[in-house]
């Protein structure tokens, strides 16, 4: 990285180089190209008056014209010779037709029928810099421009090399490296941005490795059961026990199908992108009441001893979102509290604000305050409930999929103790958003 960063500032310091040297011959070449004609112009006439004054007060009073001349101009004026002025020939061949040129810093304007040149000057400057000026000034400028450009470029550089470093630990095995840009948070976008990856990334490595642990146990039931069932068959003492064996086979099949199935979906939900990403997925306006009386239809007939009733008032407003996403939600609640019921499961629905809230409430034993937090972990299972021979035993994620959901979408699920006697729990989601798909 540090390679990389001299080498760009290389390149920047050698084309404000080459910059610098092309303007200065550009601005050398055009400046005396366009000033040689007006100078010339300008003194052409002092020069040829010189001259006629000289020819006309001829050799015997050139020391008086001389004197006279002199003292009308306000620059140097003399007589010299063409052999200490070597010129062209094309500037020769313009003295001879009676012109006057500029030799360096003096006019020169030849006495015609002689090897004598009149000469003025030093001639006044304009008031231009001069080259060395010029290169000074440029020089100071790029200097001042090569400064500003490393200075602006330190935070670049420096983000850059600590991302370079922090990736080279993540790539060894260092999930908890982050970039460390301390003073420079305020110009640290990408390190912000690296470090909001590498947290993501962090715990959704940490949370399938969790994940994949308590699978192989969840994992281990079902299977010895189907196991132990097997080994039965073969020494069952009749076809009744037998069917008995292969039926307690099916269950044991239909509880393994099912946490697969759970188990997908949770590691969906958790490896999708962000709400933004799934807000953009197609959704639909329903009524949440009629969500509720199929979910109850449906789920009924697994607790027939529980009373299931929907307290869902007429006035609610559809909702827009995924149907399929709230269903899943709301089902699995139901479904948790025909589980522990005792007689009674209501599912109510109230708003407040941009806000709908979903309750439903058992009369069971509800859940202690202590274990409320608990509850929505994947695979945790609270003391009384139903163990894993019970035919209602559930996978463990039901409830941990039930707050993914409402996370993934910007709600809260929580649980608290219901007016029944049991356990009340509260999904919560905006009134007026899409819902991401589950």
């Amino acid at each position: 990285m540090t390679r990389l960063f001299l080498r760009f500032y290389l390149g920047v310091i050698v084309i404000l180089i080459a910059a610098w040297l092309i303007q200065t011959v550009v601005f050398r070449k055009s400046s005396v190209a366009e000033n040689i004609p007006v100078i010339e112009d300008i003194f052409a006439g002092s020069g040829r008056l010189a001259r006629d004054r000289i020819v006309a007060g001829g050799e015997d009073g050139f020391p008086e014209t001389m004197q006279y001349l002199k003292s009308q101009f306000d620059y140097p004026i003399r007589v010299v010779s063409r052999e200490n002025r070597p010129m062209d020939q094309t500037s020769v061949e313009r003295l001879d037709r009676g012109e006057s040129i500029l030799y360096f810093d003096r006019l020169e304007t030849a006495i015609p029928d002689s090897p004598y040149l009149v000469e003025l000057g030093p001639l006044p400057r304009f008031d231009e810099p001069s080259q060395a000026e010029l290169s000074l000034g440029l020089g100071g400028v790029f200097l001042l421009t090569a400064i500003g450009i490393a200075f602006l470029l330190h935070p670049i550089s420096k983000q850059l090399r600590g991302v370079e470093r922090t990736a080279l630990a993540i790539a060894g095995g260092d999930l908890s490296a982050r970039i460390d840009y301390g003073r420079f948070r305020h110009s640290g976008p990408l390190a912000e941005a690296f470090n909001t990856m590498a947290d993501r990334v962090e715990n959704l490595l940490r949370s399938q490795r969790e994940l994949l642990q308590m699978v192989s146990h969840e994992l281990r039931t079902p299977l010895a059961r189907i196991r132990f069932a097997t080994e039965l068959i073969a020494s069952a003492d009749d076809q009744d026990e037998r069917a008995q064996r292969l039926a307690s086979i099916e269950v044991a099949t239909d509880q393994l199908d099912d946490l697969v199935g759970e188990l997908l979906t949770y590691v969906r939900l958790d490896a999708e992108g962000s709400q933004a990403e799934s807000a953009s997925r197609c959704c639909e306006s329903f009524d949440v009441r009629n969500l509720v009386s199929e979910l109850i239809e449906y789920h009924a007939p697994l607790y027939r001893d529980i009373d299931f009733c929907n307290a869902i008032s007429e006035t609610i407003a559809e909702i827009n979102g995924d149907r399929t996403a709230i269903a899943r939600a709301i089902g699995n609640l139901i479904s948790n509290a025909g589980k522990y019921a005792a007689s009674k499961v209501v599912v109510s629905v109230t708003e407040s604000g941009d806000e709908l809230c979903c309750l439903i409430d058992d009369d069971g034993k509800g859940i202690a305050a202590a274990d409320r937090d608990t509850v929505f972990q994947p695979f945790q299972r609270l003391a009384g409930e139903a163990s894993d021979t019970d035919a209602q035993a559930g996978t463990g994620l039901g409830l941990a999929l039930v707050r993914r959901i409402a996370e993934r979408n910007g709600g809260t699920v929580a649980v608290s103790e219901s007016e029944l006697g049991g356990a009340r729990f509260t999904l919560a989601l905006p009134a007026n958003r899409e819902i991401s798909e589950a």
